[in-house]
């Protein structure tokens, strides 16, 4: 092999010795010369030792020859039969770091740090395969390693992509890695370290190279103890080389977060959605447009297209300008969505194109149904409080909501079971006596399946019966056992009356930016409290226990409303009734705002999930007698077409059973299924289904990446090495990688042949010299005056002027 083939005509220049000889030879004519006769005998008994002298001098001008110009070519061949005779096994094992920043095209415009990662792999292979001895090659990408981990997999042979591969001319070997892209998954090394320390310690090789070729982010090096324990599992000691594959970070902004406000999602309703930009540069950025899109996935969408970037229809949003963004600051915007058809639909936006393209565009999915019952229950029998609930949640007129209120007299909940209690988006129960302990359990499955549920306490309530039901076998289903009624003494001024707010992050923030005055016209006698916290809390004896967070409390610190979370669920407490007989908040203006919030957090803990990460499971859920299990999967694409995947869910025999049909990556990769990568795509997912009726339909399902990779920010290599200590590491950029690539095969073999070259030379001019005529210590006024026209021959024969020889 040669790396320069296009220097092999220089071989012809082999030629030159044996023609010069020829030629001398040619020139040589025979003449008689009576003065060199006497000589003639003594030529002949020297005759075989003068030509072996001259055959041995022209084989070392053409070696010389030879070995300059495989020089000058690059020759390279031969080193394989080298070291099969030596029998030296080196293992070579690569680690990429494919997390999502490798993405990053600073610098380049189009060529990602991940290319350049897969461009120092290809340089190895190449040079390995022109080295001496035995080489294997073991190549690993960081996503697969945590997927494999992840999956509770130890094993190293199921997440490399190569294991142990003995390195050849063929350049196969590693085209399946060089057809990859940078993943969309965040990681670090230390899974992919773990996993070839264990992959090492089973191969018997004389010497190790381990290699990282990664961007080495700050964020990632920051602290480095996992790692150098990762890099000590290495049992025989392996020399480290960092390969350095990033360019000098650009400017990256990245949306890291999009969600619906929490509120009732329902058709014809505005659902406000947040948008929330970061700044990972360490300028100020200014005049940002934030472009916004609605895809609706109506009734006239009826399959997948997958010759189609999405199968719903988009519609473009007027923009969002965001003036400017401090260094490391993050900035969120709100727009309105609205959408008058049910179903799923998706909301995208998206950001001009900066160093990492994969953060610029985030997507999420907006389930939306049409109204639905909540349940009021009031102890009352005039039914003030109830009333009083159901005219916030539906003032009727031109005013939509989205919750149908379903009154219900208390002697409903003597049969109710968790299965009634699941038609109901929300339950309120107002100033009940006491709860049943069917009742309980109903409630208490409907809150952990993720149902709301809002309690109003007045004075009907029996506190010991809650306590006794609510919060027993498990059960907690009050923030804590409820005490007794306490009146509030007359106090307060016209800045901070009876009510003040309580913790931080509940439901009712969004007032708290007013203060406290907003909540001066609320008068409160009395209310219950609850009791205090023993020791060892509820919370502690329980490791299932919920923590409640006070959202309003009374002038003296006591709480007057709480929420907390159960399971999937969400309960809010009120410790005091809305029928105006312990408080006149029922008609202050903040009593609407409160119940609307608060509507929204019991609706959302039975909501869909509006996005999912990209390493998550995809999933579809139905009942077996609305739709039929064949479904078709589109997986998301840079541009179509579009994967369409067919697939068939396990439905049992019982019509009203819930199938569920889950793909998850992790299994995917142990199984080493094809196609995993399309899987871990971010973007929409779109499942298309067919009901039992015939009417097929597209739901899309958002997958997302996790943030922090947008901070390109670059690690300090003598803070890497200071900290792995006393491991010696080697950090080399990508460009230096490629120059030594270049010669370094040549490096220990050009050497040999230098040498080779050098001992040619020397045997040439020995030979030389002795193939020629020299006086020894004799002047030229004792040898007497050379015939004119003559000339001494290199064989002590003297010549003619005309180039005649003795015959």
């Amino acid at each position: 092999m040669f790396l320069y083939p296009a220097l092999l005509a220089g071989f012809a220049f082999i030629a030159v010795p044996p023609l010069v000889h020829l030629i001398n030879m040619l020139r040589h004519r025979r003449q008689r010369w009576a003065a060199m006769d006497f000589l003639l005998s003594s030529y002949r008994k020297q005759k075989k030792w003068l030509r072996l002298r001259q055959f041995l001098l022209l084989l070392a001008r053409l070696a010389i020859a030879t070995v300059l110009i495989a020089m000058l070519c690059g020759w390279t061949g031969g080193r394989q039969l080298l070291g099969v005779l030596g029998g030296q096994t080196t293992h070579h094992i690569v680690i990429l770091d494919d997390s999502y920043s490798m993405g990053d095209v600073s610098g380049s415009g189009d060529r990602t740090t991940y290319d350049r990662a897969l461009e120092a792999l290809a340089q190895l292979t190449e040079r390995l395969a022109a080295s001496d001895g035995n080489h294997q090659l073991t190549v690993m990408r960081a996503s697969r390693a945590a997927l494999a981990v992840q999956a509770g997999n130890e094993s190293g042979d199921a997440a490399a992509d190569l294991s142990a591969q003995t390195i050849t001319s063929d350049s196969s070997l590693i085209a399946r890695v060089i057809a990859t892209n940078a993943s969309a998954i965040r990681t670090d090394l230390v899974p992919a370290i773990d996993l070839a320390a264990q992959l090492a310690g089973g191969m018997d090789s004389d010497e190790q190279y381990l290699y990282i070729a990664s961007d080495f982010r700050s964020r990632d090096w920051a602290k480095t103890e996992r790692i150098a324990e990762s890099l000590r599992a290495f049992e025989v000691d392996a020399q480290v080389r960092m390969i350095d594959c990033a360019a000098s970070p650009e400017r990256n902004l990245a949306v890291t977060r999009l969600v619906p406000v929490q509120d009732v999602w329902v058709a014809g309703v505005p659902v406000v959605v947040r948008a929330t930009v970061k700044n990972f540069s360490d300028l100020v950025v200014r005049n940002v447009t934030l472009a916004c899109r609605v895809i609706r996935y109506g009734d006239d969408v009826t399959g997948i297209d997958p010759s189609r970037q999405v199968s719903g229809n988009s519609e473009s949003l007027p923009s969002l300008v965001i003036e400017s963004i401090p260094p490391g600051g993050e900035i969120t915007k709100t727009f309105q969505v609205y959408i008058s058809e049910t179903g799923t639909h998706a909301i995208e936006v998206e950001l001009p194109v900066d160093a990492l393209p994969i953060d610029n565009k985030r997507v999420c999915t907006l389930p939306l149904s049409d109204a639905e019952r909540v349940l009021i229950v009031d102890g009352d029998p005039e039914e003030r409080g109830a009333y009083t609930v159901a005219a916030v949640l539906d003032p009727g007129s031109q005013v939509r909501i989205g919750a149908v209120p379903d009154i219900k007299p208390p002697a409903f909940l003597r049969s109710v079971t968790k299965e009634t209690l699941t038609g109901y988006r929300a339950v309120y129960l107002i100033n009940l006596p006491e709860i049943s302990e069917a009742a309980a359990i109903a409630l208490d499955g409907y809150v952990r399946d993720g149902g709301g549920l809002a309690w109003f306490l007045g004075g009907d309530v029996q506190g010991d019966r809650y306590n006794q039901t609510l919060l027993s076998q498990g059960r907690r289903l009050l923030p804590r056992p409820l005490d007794e009624i306490a009146e509030l003494e007359i106090g307060g001024d016209q800045q901070t009356g009876d009510v003040l707010f309580g913790d931080e992050d509940t439901l009712f923030d969004p007032l708290r930016g007013a203060g406290d005055s907003v909540l001066s016209l609320i008068g409160i006698e009395q209310s219950w409290t609850l009791a205090a916290e023993e020791q060892p809390s509820l919370d502690e004896a329980d490791p299932n226990a919920s923590r409640f967070r006070t959202v309003l409390k009374r002038r003296d610190g006591a709480p007057l409303v709480t929420e907390q979370t159960f399971g999937a669920g969400t309960i809010v407490t009120v410790l005091t009734a809305p029928d105006g007989t312990w408080t006149n908040w029922a008609g202050d203006p903040t009593f609407v705002p409160f119940m609307l919030l608060t509507n929204a957090k019991l609706w959302s803990g039975a909501s869909a999930a509006t996005s999912r990460l990209v390493t998550d499971p995809i999933e579809h859920r139905f009942m077996t007698r609305d739709f039929f299990p064949e479904v078709k999967l589109a997986l998301p694409a840079q541009a179509p077409p579009r994967t369409v995947v067919e697939l068939k869910a396990e439905a049992g025999t019982d019509p009203n059973e819930l199938a569920v049909l889950s793909i998850k990556p992790t299994e995917m990769l142990i199984s080493a299924a094809m196609g995993i990568d399309e899987y871990l795509r971010p973007g929409l997912f779109e499942w298309g289904i067919m009901s039992t009726e015939g009417t097929p339909s597209v739901r899309p399902v958002a997958s997302t990446i996790a943030g922090g990779e947008g901070d390109l920010a670059r690690a300090d290599f003598a803070e890497i090495r200071q900290s792995l200590l006393p491991i010696e590491i080697q950090f080399i950029s990508a460009d230096d990688w490629r120059n030594q690539n270049q010669y370094a095969g040549n490096s220990a073999f050009g050497l040999a042949m230098l040498v080779l070259l050098g001992i040619l030379l020397a045997i040439e001019q020995t030979l030389a010299y002795l193939a020629s005529y020299h006086a020894k210590g004799i002047d030229s006024s004792s040898r007497g005056p050379v015939p004119a026209g003559g000339a001494v021959s290199s064989f002590g024969l003297g010549s003619t002027s005309t180039g005649g020889r003795a015959s």
